[in-house]
């Protein structure tokens, strides 16, 4: 497979992955279609961590490789080789999308063990805290969440896709990373 298409393909795998996280992330903002305070969301939903990690951070190496992958269509082979500076760019881009996957995977995981901030008996507080993630097995406690309604669904859902996600991101990300460093060695013995 010529380099330029496989880079170009990985791109828009992250450019679509990276909306799929500020989707998720938007959605954990209104849990059950309604919009709360601050101090009823859980601090992982607030850290953002599909809009800024697996979204903005990875939206920049996808467009990146998009852009890469674009250049130099309709010309011989020699001249799909990218200039060195571009590969330095994409090789940053990279790792940035790397670091801001890791941050999606990690806000989202603690999200998941935690579980949801929830009004229970009156009480607004992390209430599977203390699980340590066992709640996700035991559907019935799932329930006891009095408002927002179906919270803990909710955010299981969401989470588990944020994780999902960032993890694609971290394979793409990393992929295309070695994909630059064969480039830039391809392009080091060319010249």
């Amino acid at each position: 497979m010529n380099p330029k298409k496989y880079t170009r393909s990985v791109g828009l795998s992250l450019i679509t992955l990276s909306l799929v996280c500020i989707g998720a992330n938007a959605l954990l903002l209104v849990p059950d279609g309604k919009t709360w305070s601050s101090e009823q969301l859980s601090l992982q939903v607030l850290l953002m961590p599909g809009f800024i990690g697996g979204g903005l951070m990875v939206l920049c190496p996808g467009i990146t490789a998009v852009w890469s992958g674009h250049h130099g269509r309709g010309q011989p082979y020699s001249a799909h080789l990218p200039h060195p500076v571009q590969i330095t760019c994409s090789c940053w881009c990279s790792v940035f999308g790397m670091l801001g996957a890791i941050y999606c995977l990690s806000v989202s995981g603690v999200g998941l063990r935690i579980g949801p901030k929830c009004s229970m008996y009156g009480t607004w507080d992390y209430h599977f805290q203390e699980t340590l993630g066992t709640y996700l097995n035991n559907y019935a406690s799932w329930n006891f969440c009095e408002e927002p309604p179906n919270v803990v669904s909710w955010n299981v859902t969401l989470f588990s896709l944020l994780v999902v996600a960032s993890c694609l991101e971290i394979v793409l990300c990393g992929l295309h990373l070695v994909n630059t460093f064969i480039l830039y060695f391809v392009n080091m013995y060319r010249l």
